[in-house]
């Protein structure tokens, strides 16, 4: 019983001493953790230290400042680990009740964790607009569903180009070089729903035989294949989007041949079949085109009938054929992009007097209510489409034009005043200015409206007077007004609508002259675009003779890959073919000088070079004046003093354009120190102390990638409709 007795004492001590020995081995560990936790900021092993002696430990109290501890560090480890610290402190509160102070502090920790997810939810709910970086204007791209990337098109090249958004780099889809090394180029681009690939334009007349038709890559550009390629009768292909289910592309087809129409077809991303979904003639045709939330019907955007500047959009059944009027208004409504929810879509409207963006809910091809306001005053926005949740992208601004007006030191050559101001005007561009010969008058192009094919307007001021008269020959496009001798009569660029209705910038051009007097308005030439594009007869710029009875301008052939500059008489319509480019040589822009003899002209030279020339006006070889490296690709303008004894020219840079003069019989060139963005169309005053010009301003707002979020309506659940 003795021995019994002590056996039993022996087990006791034992256990105590193993318990207290467990004890102290907890307290360590919880140390331990700790010193992971503040002083090496190591929450990770921390928090597996704590885990093991919440798991192991007896001690209650022990285990509930542990399980706490593990709350804390989740809460360290930031926003991803929210929920995890929000699991933690509510095992403090159900496993460990009875003790009091941690349950009180894992409460109050817990709720400030549920407040600031509650105020982060109702921020992430909120209407939001933010900028998200550089963008490129009119680029006709897309953003990826992911909102990751932006495709477009880089006009310096006529490449396609992606653009990451994170990473804030671009890389090229294409690689077809300078515009000098080839004339192809890359143009409506579109993402496929997984965000994997890109189907694009490639428009290609410089090679033997001719492509044009549509492509698609890779995100990363290894892989390019050809899907489809139009007929020879057809003009141009333009990529409309892809289809929800990613198995087939809209696209444009442009026909040319009499009578010239436009189609819509489905393209089989597998095969690259055909399918027809309706065809359009003449001036019918829509202008833009998308798949509809639901996919099963086709958005188109047309012309009005009795307003061409303003749009109305129309619902296709892909079944039927049928159309529905789905946006009719006497304002101009734009379509901008279809919501992934697959109820609603956005449109740009003036309506109410502004740009604004509106929300209309489809339910199938019918409306639901009345279109809703989401953002007013966004202006002339350039759409790139909606990502998976629910984001809407888009370029602002898209940069206007405006006529400026230069003081000028004709003695020293030097410009003596840089505008910060342009003129004013009635409109929301100007440009194309041009200073009558006998210095009364300056004539300028008006844009009026709210989109880019708005009515546009020849305004005549009368510099003593300060009053105007307009003139509205009732083209879509007008560009570069030159006088007569006898400053009677202004010559213009123009075209009468655009070879394609998709948005291209191929046009039918002509010249037409105005009577400043009477207000006439009469065609008296037109250029010539064959059935297969073999021969597309583009003016590219005009000015008179010196006795006002014939005129000049510059016709690209190209079938020739040339340029010819030509003499045309008004009255007899009778050609002379005065100076014909090399091949795969071009000019630009034409001014002829004051006293009638000579004719400047900008053009391309050697490999990335430009270059001013001086040609006779009656022909001959011309003389090269002056050249310098190109920097970028857009074209170079030129023009005269108003004693011929200089020549104006544009010498673009990367970020901006100097305006600079060479003399007419030699000597070095001189910069004039007007330093602006994109310069164009120089004309000097007879006073020799003014020259007008039209640029975007001193310091122009760059293109800017924008997002739009948190547009769509909530959705109601059961209980809030009951």
């Amino acid at each position: 019983m003795k021995k019994h007795s002590i056996l039993i004492a022996i087990l006791v001590f034992v256990a105590f001493s193993f318990g207290s020995f467990s004890i102290q081995n907890g307290h360590d560990l919880f140390q331990k953790a700790l010193a992971k936790e503040r002083a090496e900021g190591n929450l990770e092993e921390a928090i597996c230290l704590y885990q093991k002696l919440v798991d192991e430990t007896k001690d209650e109290a022990l285990a509930a400042k542990a399980q706490y501890r593990i709350g804390i560090c989740f809460e360290k480890l930031g926003l991803e680990k929210t929920k995890s610290a929000q699991e933690a402190f509510q095992k403090v509160m159900d496993n460990y009740p009875h003790q009091i102070e941690i349950v009180k502090l894992a409460q109050e920790r817990l709720s400030s964790l549920l407040n600031a997810k509650a105020a982060a939810e109702k921020r992430d709910s909120e209407f939001i607009l933010k900028k998200i970086g550089p963008g490129n204007t009119r680029g006709q791209g897309e953003v990826s569903p992911d909102g990751r990337y932006i495709s477009f098109t880089d006009w310096n090249t006529g490449d396609l180009v992606v653009q990451d958004l994170i990473k804030r780099e671009k890389y090229n889809i294409t690689h077809k070089g300078s515009w000098e090394k080839s004339g192809a180029m890359a143009y409506s681009s579109r993402w496929s729903p997984d965000g994997g690939s890109i189907a694009y334009d490639w428009w290609d007349w410089d090679t033997e035989p001719n492509f044009v038709g549509i492509r698609i890559a890779s995100r990363d550009g290894t892989k390019i294949r050809t899907l489809f390629q139009v007929s020879p009768d057809e003009g141009v292909s333009i990529t409309c989007g892809w289809s929800p289910d990613g198995k087939y592309i809209l696209a444009g087809i442009k026909r040319e041949q009499s009578p010239t129409s436009s189609q819509f077809v489905l393209i089989s991303v597998n095969d690259g079949s055909k399918r027809v979904l309706k065809t359009y003639y003449e001036k019918n045709e829509p202008e833009k085109a998308a798949f509809s939330p639901d996919g099963k019907h086709i958005i188109l955007e047309r012309r009005q009938a009795d307003n061409p500047a303003n749009n109305d959009v129309f619902l296709l059944s892909m079944k039927s054929g049928e159309e529905i009027p789905l946006i009719t208004h006497p304002a101009d409504d734009r379509f901008l992009a279809s919501a992934p929810d697959g109820e609603h879509i956005l449109f740009l409207s003036d309506r109410r007097g502004t740009r604004d963006v509106w929300l209309l809910q489809m339910e199938g091809d019918e409306i639901k209510g009345t279109p809703r306001l989401i953002k007013e005053s966004l202006g002339d926005i350039e759409p790139l489409g909606c990502t998976n949740d629910g984001s809407f992208y888009y370029i602002l601004p898209i940069l206007n034009n405006e006529v400026y007006v230069t003081s000028f030191n004709p003695i020293n050559k030097d410009m003596i005043e840089i505008p910060k101001q342009p003129i004013e005007y009635i409109g929301k561009s100007s440009h194309s200015p041009a200073y009558s010969p006998d210095g009364k008058y300056l004539a300028f192009i008006s844009v009026r409206g709210t989109h880019a094919k708005s009515r546009l307007v020849i305004c005549l001021r009368n510099l003593e007077t300060e009053k105007e008269q307009d003139f509205y020959p009732g083209h879509v496009n007008l560009k570069e007004l030159k006088w007569s001798p006898d400053s009677r009569f202004l010559l213009v660029r123009a075209s009468d609508r655009p070879v394609t209705d998709f948005g291209t910038d191929f046009f039918n051009y002509m010249i037409c002259k105005v009577d400043t007097l009477t207000g006439r308005i009469e065609t008296v030439f037109q250029s010539e675009v064959d059935k297969n594009r073999k021969i597309n007869r583009i003016i590219y710029s005009v000015d008179w003779a010196i006795d006002g009875k014939s005129i000049y301008y510059v016709m690209d052939s190209e079938n020739e890959k040339s340029c010819q500059l030509i003499k045309r008489n008004l009255q007899t319509g009778a050609e002379e073919t005065l100076y014909r480019t090399p091949i795969n040589r071009w000019i630009f822009y034409i001014s002829r000088s004051p006293d009638g003899k000579w004719i400047t002209f900008t053009g391309s030279g050697e490999k990335d070079m430009r270059s001013i020339y001086v040609v006779s006006t009656e022909g001959g070889e011309p003389r090269e004046v002056f050249k310098y490296k190109r920097e970028i690709g857009y074209i170079h303008h030129c023009g005269w003093t108003s004693d011929g004894k200089y020549i104006l020219f544009t010498k673009p840079r990367k970020d901006f354009t100097e305006l600079w003069c060479v003399p007419l019989f030699g000597g070095e060139p001189q910069n004039l120190g007007l330093k602006m963005s994109k310069i164009y169309h120089l004309s000097a005053h007879d006073d020799g102390r003014h020259i007008a010009f039209n640029c975007p301003g001193p310091n122009p707002p760059k293109a800017e990638i924008w997002m739009m979020r948190n547009f769509l309506p909530e959705i109601e659940t059961e209980g809030e409709r009951k």
